[in-house]
């Protein structure tokens, strides 16, 4: 079995490990591991004798201790008794960072197992790539204006929001500028972005897409932040010289807005866009209906 599906099983029997993995060295197949804002790079035979968090986080003595002569107490000492802690092993709720690793171990199982818990196609009962990148873009979007409304960074650490791109840590204050903040918050949008290249019977967004779609998205933040409520800029725009596919317009919809078909790829959908849409419809059928 190669290093990847090893690590990948361990992954999944292990999932205390997603806090420290952060991926595998191509040239050594070391595993990149990050240890209290340390980094160290293990085997995978090293790895997969790692049974627990504590032992992942031990240290790891460099010197003998000498021996303490026991001393006699003079005084009766009471034992500090202990809560129990059988919690302190529970598997952790998953996270973006859960989404981050899954794609660079190209673990397409995995990935499905998380994404069916809230991006499904009701219609065709499928997972929904786009379906995901739209709900984590509206939650970056409300989480990224409310650090920005009340004064607090935005945390860039990927393993304090869950699936769907909430934010679950504490608030710290900072300094940062709005436009720092937003352009910062477009990462986590961009686990989902990349997540997507392993759909791709569903989607294959280039880099002008998605160079697109952040532009998009900055600008309907700010609108948002100062005053012009808009949509979840659900998409990407298309880049020059792809087919046009004629799609049905829907009634717009505030939030939540369902993404383009793959074909489309990653379309600036907004309110007055889709009103447009719906009148070229009707033009063009009452057109068909004369001829």
């Amino acid at each position: 079995m190669d290093i990847q599906n090893r690590v990948v099983n361990y992954y999944k029997s292990n999932p205390f490990i997603q806090k420290y993995l952060k991926g595998i060295n191509g040239k050594t197949n070391e595993i990149l591991l990050n240890i209290n804002g340390q980094e160290k790079s293990i085997t995978i035979d090293e790895l997969e004798a790692i049974k627990s968090e504590a032992d992942l986080v031990a240290p790891t003595p460099t010197e003998p201790v000498a021996p303490v002569e026991p001393v006699a107490p003079t005084m009766p000492v009471q034992e500090e008794v202990q809560a129990p802690v059988q919690e302190q092993y529970m598997a952790p709720k998953e996270t973006l960072n859960d989404i981050k690793i899954l794609t660079e171990l190209k673990n397409k199982d995995g990935l499905d197992n998380l994404l069916k818990k809230f991006a499904v196609n009701p219609t065709t009962g499928l997972i929904d790539i786009n379906t995901a990148i739209s709900i984590v873009t509206r939650n970056t979007m409300d989480e990224v204006e409310k650090a920005i409304k009340n004064n607090y960074m935005f945390d860039s650490d990927s393993t304090k929001y869950d699936i769907e791109g909430h934010y679950e840590g504490q608030n710290v204050a900072g300094f940062a500028s709005e436009d720092e903040q937003i352009a910062n918050s477009f990462n986590n949008i961009k686990i989902y972005i990349d997540a997507s290249k392993m759909y791709p019977d569903q989607v294959n967004y280039n880099e002008a897409q998605i160079s697109a779609f952040m532009q998009t998205y900055i600008k309907k933040v700010k609108e948002e932040l100062h005053g012009s409520e808009g949509t979840v800029p659900a998409a990407a725009p298309k880049t020059e010289g792809e087919p046009v596919t004629n799609t049905p317009a829907q009634a717009p919809v505030q939030e939540n807005i369902q993404p383009a078909s793959s074909s489309a790829g990653f379309a600036d959908i907004f309110v007055l866009t889709v009103i447009v849409l719906v009148y070229a419809v009707i033009i063009v059928n009452l057109i068909l209906k004369i001829k």
